[in-house]
């Protein structure tokens, strides 16, 4: 295996012109464990990125908040903005595995990974997360829906890495739920965040909405969303969270669980927000 640890985006940009078949190496909490379970997917090539350092960063502006990729999972849980601003961000850091991955673990690692139970995931959906991305034709913006494309696919090119992850600022409050079988240290069986806010009158004025285990990539569950805000009754619209869904049978728990168990909850965490 050929090793690679650059410095800087100009280093990463000359290796991966230089190789057809590389891969990228942030906190390793996800690609060391499968090689250890399979010598036979290790790469040619390994580029190294956590020295990276111009991708460690988290900006604040009166806009928005700019996220660097190799920003830990643990400095988000501790980021006082964050905390306060982009609350379910926070608290999906907060159920994030154990103290030791989230010291390694990556913002952009959980991203990348795509998978559809990554416990981020749900919380860049409702706050419309912007994906940067650089490459060796330069950098463009991509909106994190449309760049997670299917299970453990991305829509990044062999060139490309992600740099910063923008969430625009805004009114709405936001919460995350995840269930798994050992809390925080379990893959989720279900998540869910909810981003959303209410008028003077205790109405929805916005409300957003995705979830992940139960579909190929995280779910929004538009057509749910939609009619509470159109002014539906909790109890009669929750079927509707069927219509974004498409949950699977697995080791955790079967589909019908998880259809069941995402309702129920979501249900009862609608009825706290009005009662809130």
């Amino acid at each position: 295996m050929i090793y690679y640890a650059p410095t800087t985006l100009k280093e990463f940009n000359k290796y991966c012109q230089a190789h057809d078949n590389i891969s990228i190496l942030a906190g390793g909490t996800d690609i060391l464990p499968r090689w250890q379970s399979d010598s036979s997917i290790k790469p040619k090539v390994l580029v190294d990125i956590k020295k990276m350092n111009e991708l460690n960063s988290i900006q604040y502006s009166d806009k928005e908040i700019i996220i660097g990729a190799l920003t830990t999972i643990q400095e988000l849980k501790i980021d006082p903005i964050i905390q306060q601003e982009f609350s379910a961000l926070s608290q999906s850091a907060r159920e994030f595995a154990g103290v030791q991955i989230r010291h390694r673990a990556t913002i952009g690692g959980n991203i990348c990974n795509a998978s559809p139970a990554g416990d981020l995931i749900p919380s860049l959906y409702v706050y419309n997360a912007v994906i940067e991305i650089a490459g060796s034709k330069g950098k463009k913006r991509i909106s994190i829906q449309k760049f997670i494309t299917g299970v453990g696919q991305t829509a990044l090119k062999k060139d490309e890495i992600v740099i910063n992850i923008i969430l625009p600022k805004s009114n709405e409050k936001s919460i995350f739920y995840k269930l798994g079988l050992r809390q925080s240290m379990a893959i989720s069986v279900i998540n869910f965040a909810i981003a959303y806010e209410l008028d003077g009158n205790g109405r929805w004025k916005s409300l957003k909405i995705a979830a992940g285990s139960v579909a190929p990539t995280v779910a929004s569950l538009t057509t749910f969303a939609n009619a509470l805000c159109d002014g539906n009754n909790v109890d009669e619209s929750i079927q509707l969270v069927d219509n974004d869904i498409s949950p699977i049978d697995d080791i955790r728990a079967s589909s019908n669980y998880r259809r069941s168990v995402l309702k129920n909850v979501l249900k009862f965490t609608i009825k706290e927000i009005y009662v809130g």
